[in-house]
């Protein structure tokens, strides 16, 4: 008799061993026919929803230069005291440049008879201007802007230090000289200044368009020096249009152009 029992007990066992592995595992997953299964799906669906942008409002679009965004159709735009000309550094905005003994002082004239597209004058006070915003992260033109190329180039701004307590960028200031000259001084020699100041991102703007709100958006002020000046906006690119009062006359362009942003 207890033989018999001993027996069935093996095959309960062995049945129950059998029913176990032919079920689906459910640890932390819904069988297929439970209403719940909808849940993942519905999720795989939200996602592309999410960040997708009501099709009645327009895409947003930027040219500043120093944002580091359009670079294409601000090149048209803005001009900064130097550029990079078939690979040689030549000035633009500055007319002569004078560098100290030391490599630490750099006296630059400005190009005389600059105006900007706001009607305004390309002095010194506007060359400040520019650097501070770039360099002061306190300066009140500053906005909302990372500036990475002035940190590429330069290595930091004003007030960062390294852990010996010494500044981390080469720039050390600017002041003015005279209305039409400023002198630009570094914490070290940088044989490299005046192809840095070539970089878009340093495009020398007018302070009264820097300072209107808006500024780089079709709200804002158009603060170029350019051949250029910007006309009308669209969600792809601006229409760039011939400024008749640029600072040489042999390159104002015969006629108006589409500049797309990218």
């Amino acid at each position: 008799m207890k033989k018999h029992i001993l027996i069935t007990l093996i095959i309960l066992a062995l049945t129950s061993l059998l029913l176990a592995a032919c079920q689906p595992a459910t640890t932390g997953v819904k069988a297929p026919s439970e209403p719940e299964s909808s849940e993942p799906q519905e999720e795989t669906q939200a996602t592309p929803e999410a960040p997708a942008a009501d099709p009645a409002e327009p895409m947003e679009v930027m040219l500043d230069p120093s944002m580091g965004v359009n670079a294409d159709a601000a090149a048209y735009v803005y001009e900064g005291l130097t550029a990079v000309d078939e690979g040689q550094t030549v000035l633009v905005l500055a007319f002569q440049v004078t560098v100290s003994d030391d490599g630490l002082d750099y006296i630059v004239q400005l190009l005389p008879g600059v105006t900007f597209h706001d009607g305004t004058l390309l002095n010194a006070d506007a060359v400040l201007a520019n650097f501070n915003r770039w360099f002061d992260p306190e300066d009140a033109l500053r906005g909302s802007g990372m500036y990475d190329a002035w940190v590429q180039n330069f290595g930091g701004f004003k007030g960062d230090v390294d852990a010996d307590g010494k500044p981390k960028s080469h720039f050390d200031g600017i002041e003015k000289v005279d209305e039409w000259t400023v002198l630009i001084h570094l914490n070290t020699p940088d044989e490299e200044l005046l192809t840095k100041l070539a970089d878009p991102a340093f495009a020398i703007i007018s302070p009264d368009a820097l300072a209107a709100p808006g500024f780089g958006t079709p709200a804002g002020v158009d603060g170029g020096t350019g051949p250029y000046k910007i006309g009308a906006w669209g969600e792809a690119g601006v229409t760039l249009e011939p400024y008749a009062d640029y600072w040489n006359p042999n390159a104002i362009p015969d006629g108006s152009m589409e500049a797309s942003f990218k």
